[in-house]
């Protein structure tokens, strides 16, 4: 127990000593932060917010035709309770109550925790292997940042999708999941999901990172003017920036770790003040879309609820 909270302790260290440095920048440079024409485009904010939540609806598409390849699928009003709700254990540090919400609604429901685990997996995977893509292909077409990568460094990241579109392949997965639950004395199990199936189900969250990246880029748009030649540019670096952030175990929803990446690929857009004070206001931004999402979710719950408790009282 100590030794956790001296990790929660040293996560909010960091967390503090990285906000700490983007705030020095910007008052470093505040002259110029003060002569940014900062806007607020109350068009291009309301699109933003509303494709924001279009992307989220996506990503619980993938998380339930995930479960249905799988066999552990229930309702989708239900499913959709169970995603956004356990999207609230991502705010707390170490990422591990957010798998423990989606087990616990999984579980209660009598779902093979065996299955539910790797549901979690191809989740996991296919989401990351998507903003990979789109990262990758952001290097690609924008020019201005394609010199800093190495022939050398492409490869790598080439190698790295290997390994990881290996990693989705069912026969081998299943042999190596079926292997460990052995050495463990378990019973072994069979993957009802298909490659294609799992590459469909990529597609699908492809499509969620871009429909995200578009709504992060209209956002960026309503307050700070940007070309629209960095929409991709913009959608591979909220992409990765996402992504890293939710690998991060010290800092909840990968709060400052976010922030720093989005800085970082930003400063290749905007003055990188302005990127600092961009990358604040987004997660500020997407924090009251997601909370108020749950918000809707919690309250639509009830409503059908109550709805169903007068039709069994009548």
């Amino acid at each position: 127990m100590k030794r956790f909270r001296y990790r929660q302790i040293a996560g909010w260290i960091v967390v503090a000593a990285i906000f700490a440095f983007l705030g020095k920048m910007v008052l470093d440079n505040w002259t110029k932060v003060k002569e940014t024409p900062f806007t607020l485009d109350p068009f291009y904010f309301i699109m933003a917010t509303c494709v924001f939540v279009l992307s989220y609806a996506i990503q619980v598409w993938a998380w339930y035709l995930i479960t249905l390849k799988l066999g552990i699928a229930i309702p989708i009003r239900d499913t959709l309770e169970s995603w956004f709700y356990s999207l609230l254990g991502k705010y707390l540090p170490g990422k591990i109550w957010f798998v423990l919400g989606r087990f616990y609604f999984y579980e209660s429901r009598g779902k093979s925790r065996k299955t539910i685990t790797m549901a979690l997996y191809f989740e996991t995977v296919t989401l990351t292997i998507a903003a990979g893509i789109l990262f990758l292909a952001a290097i690609l077409f924008f020019e201005e940042v394609r010199p800093f990568y190495t022939g050398r460094q492409m490869g790598w990241a080439l190698l790295l999708f290997g390994v990881a579109f290996l990693s989705l392949y069912p026969p081998v997965l299943q042999k190596m999941l079926n292997w460990v639950l052995l050495r463990f004395k378990r019973e072994t199990m069979s993957l009802s999901i298909t490659y294609t199936n799992l590459l469909w189900i990529l597609a699908v969250c492809v499509l969620a990172w871009l429909v995200g990246g578009l709504s992060f880029y209209l956002f960026v748009n309503s307050v700070y003017a940007v070309s629209s030649k960095y929409i991709l540019y913009l959608t591979g670096a909220l992409a990765i920036a996402c992504f890293l952030g939710l690998i991060v175990l010290f800092a909840p929803s990968g709060l400052g770790v976010r922030e720093g990446i989005l800085v970082y690929f930003l400063s290749s857009v905007v003055p990188t003040p302005v990127a600092v004070i961009l990358s604040i206001l987004a997660r500020v931004w997407m924090t009251f879309i997601e909370i108020g999402m749950i918000g809707m979710v919690y309250l639509l719950s009830r409503i059908r609820k109550r709805s169903n408790q007068r039709e069994r009282d009548v």
